[in-house]
């Protein structure tokens, strides 16, 4: 008996929660969407503060049962997360995609979890995508198309791909806009909103993450608008037909026709780069080039996969330095290895334009940084960078440069943004992030992380110099000459090894902070960090 009005209790408010999602439904989708996702991700965040707190009161001198606890705890929360992912959709697999790459900065956990979201999104049924095609190319499927799969052959998180056969007999990969544009707007705020929250409660460890959301929210719209895409698949195919150190060996894919939300392109046939890699993961292996790869691109930079990536320096190079236009999302899903051998550069809805004076900046650092110009790193950041930091010494400054802006091995950029206690972040905060270069980063990180899953370190500025030589030439702008580009960097080296060896000065910053970096690298799991010259 007293338990019956208890029971009545719960069922009636049950019942007007449920009445209250169903109006939400109906009257506000995206906005009780939002408030799920919210409700979602607070446990999460919950946890991480209440772990922190708790690390602070009972392992203070403890750093092992530290360790322990946070492997934990990252465990559980990719787990949770990565159901918030597949739940949600949309955007958030964007999220996902991001953090499954960034495999120097995120806990091992996450990256596994979230590396499957690369190209196995659940894909919109088909009847939906004939209702699309149908609407925008007009008239029957039948009308254009003698054959068309009706399985996605790969989907992401704003359109999906499906394979088919012109009536005149071509090939064709037919990309078929599938997200709703309000929905992702939505959540890129919802995530935005989430940013904010971090950055309040000190749990995005000085990374300043709303600045990176919304430098999303400055490309967006153009991902939503495939006749843009199709006019920058052909600016940057005749880009790379026009430049001769890859004409033969980088391409984009040749278009047929587009609308708004439908891409027609010629089919390339051969194996993605996101595919040779998980094979080679699965096997326990590093990924072999494939001979013809190897033979195409040896001529300008060596064999096997170094000749792809000087390929790759040399494409971006070009995209950066000279047209101040580039792909912004250069994960191993979007490489294509040709039959021919040829490098093919899929996707072209992402791309970041930059001013002339940003541009500039860009070859003006890549020059200092071939050198190992340390002073002269950190007085253009001073004087044309966007990134802020608490205590902008020149170690800092330099050590962000050579993470944020090249590919070689950088022992900051292999800290673990969510090691919530001794993240050098913590020491010296990033106040202001860089939204106009954020995509630029991402890059560089992509790229990173494709060569340490080759076993490669390789520096991608120090193939930039004649391409920042000539743009700096072409602005009237002086640059330094071939003697004293050398005698720079050999002085540099030598006084920064110097500083090491005896540990002070930079050196000795340099030797803290790596050996920081040895102690929290997992060994068994990961190879071992080498370091360069450069300062970290």
């Amino acid at each position: 008996k007293s338990l019956k009005p208890m029971c009545v209790d719960l069922v009636v408010t049950h019942a007007q929660v449920l009445a209250v999602r169903l109006i939400l439904k109906l009257v506000a989708p995206r906005k009780k969407r939002s408030i799920e996702y919210s409700l979602r991700v607070a446990p999460v965040m919950t946890s991480y503060i209440l772990l922190k707190h708790k690390h602070k009161l009972l392992y203070a001198d403890k750093p092992g049962k530290r360790a322990l606890s946070w492997d934990q705890q990252h465990e559980w929360g990719a787990e949770q997360v990565a159901e918030i992912i597949a739940d949600f959709g949309g955007f958030y697999r964007k999220v996902g995609q991001i953090a499954g790459t960034a495999s120097q900065m995120m806990p091992r956990p996450y990256v596994e979890k979230f590396s499957k979201t690369m190209d196995d999104n659940p894909p919109t049924p088909f009847y939906v995508v004939r209702k699309i095609l149908e609407t925008e190319l007009g008239g029957p499927l039948g009308s254009h198309f003698s054959e068309l799969s009706r399985n996605a052959c790969a989907t992401a998180s704003i359109a999906q791909v499906h394979f088919g056969r012109l009536l005149d007999g071509r090939e064709v990969a037919v990309k078929v806009q599938t997200a709703n544009y309000k929905n992702v707007i939505s959540d890129l705020k919802s995530l935005l909103r989430t940013a904010r929250m971090m950055k309040k409660l000190h749990l995005d460890n000085g990374m300043d993450l709303p600045t990176i959301f919304r430098a999303y929210l400055d490309v967006i719209d153009e991902e939503f608008d495939f006749k843009i895409e199709h006019e920058k698949i052909d600016y940057f195919g005749k880009l790379f037909e026009q430049t001769p150190e890859i004409c033969d060996k980088v391409c984009a894919p040749r278009v047929v026709a587009s609308t708004k939300k439908v891409l027609v392109m010629r089919r390339v046939r051969g194996a993605k780069l996101l595919t040779i890699f998980n094979r080679a993961r699965q096997n326990g292996k590093r990924p072999r080039c494939p001979q013809q790869v190897s033979r195409t691109h040896s001529y300008y930079g060596g064999d096997g996969w170094d000749g792809v990536f000087f390929s790759i320096f040399r494409a971006w190079g070009e995209m950066m330095l000279t047209c101040g236009h580039f792909h912004s999302d250069p994960h191993p899903g979007n490489f294509i290895l040709r039959g021919d051998g040829k490098l093919c550069i899929l996707d072209w809805g992402q791309t970041k334009r930059v001013s002339d004076k940003e541009r500039l900046h860009m070859c003006r650092l890549a020059l200092k940084m071939s050198t190992e110009d340390y002073n002269g790193i950190a007085a253009e950041v001073r004087d044309h960078g966007t990134v802020l930091v608490e205590k902008p010494t020149n170690e800092a400054l330099v050590a962000l440069t050579y993470a944020y802006f090249d590919t070689r091995p950088s022992t900051l950029a292999e800290m673990n943004i969510m090691d919530l206690e001794n993240s050098p972040f913590t020491r010296n905060k990033i106040t202001q992030n860089t939204r106009e270069g954020f995509f630029a980063i991402r890059g560089v990180f992509l790229l990173r992380g494709m060569l340490s899953t080759c076993g490669l370190q390789m520096s991608m500025v120090e193939h930039w110099q004649d391409v920042a030589i000539a743009n700096l030439r072409d602005a009237g702008e002086w640059y330094p000459g071939r003697f004293r580009r050398i005698t720079t960097r050999i002085v540099n080296k030598a006084a920064l090894q110097t500083q090491r060896t005896f540990n002070f000065g930079s050196g000795a910053k340099m030797n803290a902070v790596e050996a920081y970096a040895a102690e929290r690298k997992d060994n068994s799991k990961s190879a071992m960090y080498t370091s360069f010259s450069s300062l970290w």
